[in-house]
């Protein structure tokens, strides 16, 4: 069994065998290039890659904490646990002597 990134990867590359190789094609002038720029850009540029990157974390830890989790509940009896939960909360007559007696004592 593939997990999501490897069946991302894998549609990946069987869309590329579809395509012809005269199809992709680079500009031969930009491979290999150096950039020309000075310092200041490049540090501004990393500083501002490092920004995003910081928000994008926070919205993913923030997103996190809103995130309900999942009730996984693994088992034969999960139906009847679950119903005897839902019964639990049922409050009828019985319940309401049952909670007399309880304070009496």
């Amino acid at each position: 069994y593939m997990d999501t990134k490897q069946r991302r990867e894998a549609e990946v590359r069987s869309l590329l065998e579809k395509l012809s190789p005269d199809m992709i094609a680079l500009d031969p002038d930009s491979v290999g290039g150096i950039e020309e720029s000075n310092l200041i850009q490049r540090q501004q540029r990393m500083r501002d890659l490092a920004e995003e990157a910081d928000a994008k974390k926070a919205a993913d830890r923030e997103e996190a904490k809103n995130k309900k989790d999942k009730k996984r509940m693994r088992g034969r009896s999960k139906i009847a646990k679950k119903l005897g939960r839902k019964n639990k909360n049922i409050v009828d007559e019985n319940m309401m002597k049952l909670k007399e007696l309880r304070d009496q004592e």
